[in-house]
């Protein structure tokens, strides 16, 4: 049985902070200990005593703001999670968090008051899958992940993305792998953490492709045909001679066209990267694979990669737009350069619903993330397909 996870609460009002340890104790995915404090100053006394797991804060406290609060947390040294709870301006909360990661808090989530029971437990959940996904990070063993991956038939995740009007699915996303350990996210920060063995992203991506291609065999083509598959790639796994002639190859074999299939980069090419890398976007272009930027604003891609690139779209996460309130024309001006329109622009980790308010003025652009739809295994992928046929959002 895993340790209580040790969490510190700081509220000033007595009620509030009982009703949050409440909440807290009773929807946690594991047992735990918790600290209350009303005074800023004990309660980082205690931070540079104990090591805890999650700490929940005001950020409006008498004696020391919340912001100089979380300041001195990561002086300190604290890394623990951290879930803001305030009635402060959704955009004060989003400069807050932005300051709190890029002082080293790993995870930093945020709720608005007044606050529902249901955004409560979101919020919470989202804390507690950052967790568990860095836990899971952190053990990352490359030669495990090789044995798990070859030893059974990979389990996928799938993650929709819709039309952001019609609610038209437009795409779906590998997004997971279900692993004995648990839910390993195929994302960019998957593939760096890969880098020690330069042949092991490669690999790991051929083993998901080819399964890929199995799941898809297995659906009829009337569900899939207009349906795009998106994966993540990584440079390294451009650094390696024909890639994208085995992909063509492996599709064509099992009568699937290349046009089924994306990849998302969220790394640009350099000077210093190897030219087989520039082969190779030649190449996945001149097969009809689909090529979108990934992480645009967060990744490594810079504006001459976006002009430079043969791209088919652009994704940006949520919590980027809501850094850029007024550069929104900006980043259509951006698309505009880069030959896009809005309808290929993909707003992702749409993940609550002040999430949602970032789409506002981007009239037909395509979303994701969990208040959009949830992500599902691959067992539903079929009848999911054919549901949004039955319901006519499937559309070519």
């Amino acid at each position: 049985m895993p340790p209580p996870l040790r969490l510190l609460i700081l509220e000033d009002q007595v009620i509030l902070r009982k009703l949050i340890s409440r909440q807290t104790g009773f929807f946690s995915r594991q047992a735990t200990t918790i600290d209350e404090f009303s005074d800023p100053a004990e309660a980082l006394r205690s931070a540079a005593e104990n090591s805890y797991d999650l700490i929940i804060t005001d950020i409006g406290i008498p004696g020391m703001s919340g912001i100089d609060f979380i300041k001195n947390l990561t002086a300190i040294g604290c890394r623990a999670s951290l879930l803001i709870i305030s009635g402060y301006d959704s955009r004060i909360l989003h400069a807050i968090v932005r300051m709190a990661r890029s002082q080293g808090m790993p995870s930093v989530h945020f709720l608005c008051k007044p606050y529902s029971i249901d955004q409560f437990l979101h919020q919470l959940n989202a804390v507690f899958a950052d967790m568990e996904q860095q836990a899971g990070s952190t053990a990352l063993d490359p030669q495990q992940l090789w044995h798990d991956c070859a030893a059974a038939p990979l389990a996928l995740e799938f993650r929709p993305v819709l039309d952001d009007e019609q609610r038209q699915l437009r795409a779906m996303q590998v997004a997971a792998l279900q692993l004995p350990s648990g839910l390993l996210p195929l994302d960019a920060g998957f593939y760096r953490q890969l880098a020690s063995n330069p042949q092991l992203p490669v690999l790991i991506l051929e083993m998901v492709m080819e399964r890929l291609v199995q799941v898809l065999v297995g659906i009829p083509h009337s569900l899939r045909q207009h349906i795009p598959f998106l994966l993540h790639l990584d440079v390294s796994c451009l650094a390696h001679d024909n890639v994208f002639d085995r992909y063509a190859a492996l599709l064509r074999q099992h009568g699937l066209v290349p046009g089924q299939i994306g990849f998302l980069l969220a790394d640009g090419l350099q000077a210093h990267h190897s030219p087989v890398c520039y082969e190779n976007i030649a190449k996945l272009k001149y097969f009809g694979f689909h090529l979108l930027a990934e992480q645009l604003g967060e990744g490594g891609l810079t504006v001459c990669n976006l002009l430079d690139l043969p791209l088919d779209g652009v994704r940006v996460a949520a919590s980027t737009m809501q850094q850029w309130p007024h550069q929104q024309q900006s980043l259509l001006a951006l698309l505009q350069c880069c030959g896009l329109t809005t309808a290929q622009l993909t707003i992702t980790h749409l993940d609550n619903e002040a999430d949602l308010t970032v789409i506002n003025a981007l009239s037909g652009c395509h979303v994701s993330g969990e208040q959009i739809a949830l992500q599902l295994g691959m067992g539903e992928l079929s009848s999911y397909l054919e549901q949004q046929q039955t319901a006519g959002t499937i559309q070519g």
